[in-house]
C-alpha cells in the first residue's frame, strides 16, 4: 500500500466510523439530486453547523463532491445566491486489507470478454448474469433490501418505478459500456425472474452517473405497489 493509498484510507475508514457523518454519508448517497446543507442537518437530526462541517470532511476524503446551484423555494438573507450542494463523488474509493485488485481483475475479464469476436464468451457472461440473478432473487425477501446489498442504492419513483442511483460496476464500465450494461440488464431480469416478480419488467434506460437499468411495473400493477421479492 502507498503512502497516498493509505492517508486515503485513513481519511475514509475515519470518515465512516463516525456516526453523524456515516448518517449524512448514507443520506447523500441515497438522494437522487443533491443535497443542500438545510436538507441533510434535518435527515441527520443535526444543527446546519455541524452538519456543514462534517458534509466538507466528507468531501475531503473523497466520499462526496460538491457543486453550487440556486436552491427553488428558498427565501430570507442569502436565498439568491447559489447554494453548496452535496453529491456522492464518482470517483471510486475502496478499501481492502492486504491489498487487493480486484479492480484490474474484473477490467481484463471485460476486455477479454469484449474482444472474443465469435460472442460466445459474452454470451456465457450473459447467461450467468442472469443465472446469478435468479439465484440471489430466489433467496431474498425484499426486493429493494436486495438491489441495496447488490450496491445499486435503489430509489422507487413515484409512478412506481425502481431507479438504480448507482452502477456497482462503474469503472469497469466506463471502458466496457455496452458489455456492462447488457451484463447488468441480465442480472437484475434475473433478480426479478428469481423472485418471481412478475409485476415488474427490467428496461435498460442509460443515464449519466447512474445504473443503466430501470424497473418498471407492468400496465396492470398499481402505482407505487410493486411488490418486494416475497410480496
Amino acid at each position: 500500500m502507498t503512502k497516498n493509498q493509505k492517508t486515503t484510507s485513513d481519511a475514509v475508514l475515519k470518515s465512516l466510523g463516525d456516526p453523524v457523518r456515516r448518517r449524512l454519508f448514507d443520506f447523500v448517497s441515497q438522494s437522487s439530486a443533491p443535497v443542500g446543507r438545510d436538507e441533510a442537518a434535518k435527515a441527520s437530526g443535526t444543527s446546519r453547523t455541524l452538519a456543514a462541517y462534517h458534509l466538507d470532511k466528507l468531501t475531503e476524503a473523497g466520499l462526496l463532491a460538491t457543486t453550487f446551484a440556486r436552491i427553488q423555494g428558498k427565501t430570507g438573507p442569502g436565498a439568491g445566491r447559489p447554494a453548496k450542494l452535496y453529491e456522492l463523488a464518482q470517483e471510486e474509493v475502496s478499501l481492502s486489507v492486504p491489498p487487493r485488485n480486484y479492480r484490474l481483475l474484473s477490467s481484463l475479464l471485460a476486455a477479454a470478454a469484449a474482444a472474443d469476436e465469435s460472442g460466445m464468451v459474452q454470451q456465457a457472461l450473459l447467461e450467468a448474469a442472469r443465472s446469478e440473478g435468479e439465484s440471489l432473487g430466489a433467496g431474498a425477501d425484499d426486493l429493494m433490501q436486495l438491489l441495496d446489498e447488490l450496491g445499486y442504492a435503489p430509489v422507487q419513483e413515484d409512478d412506481g418505478s425502481i431507479c438504480m442511483e448507482n452502477c456497482p460496476f462503474h469503472m469497469v464500465a466506463q471502458h466496457q459500456t455496452q458489455l456492462v450494461c447488457s451484463m447488468n440488464y441480465h442480472l437484475i431480469d434475473g433478480v426479478l425472474r428469481g423472485c418471481a416478480c412478475t409485476s415488474a419488467q427490467a428496461e435498460l434506460s442509460p443515464r449519466p452517473g447512474k445504473c443503466c437499468v430501470v424497473i418498471h411495473p407492468d400496465s396492470q400493477s398499481s402505482v407505487g405497489k410493486l411488490p418486494p421479492v416475497g410480496g
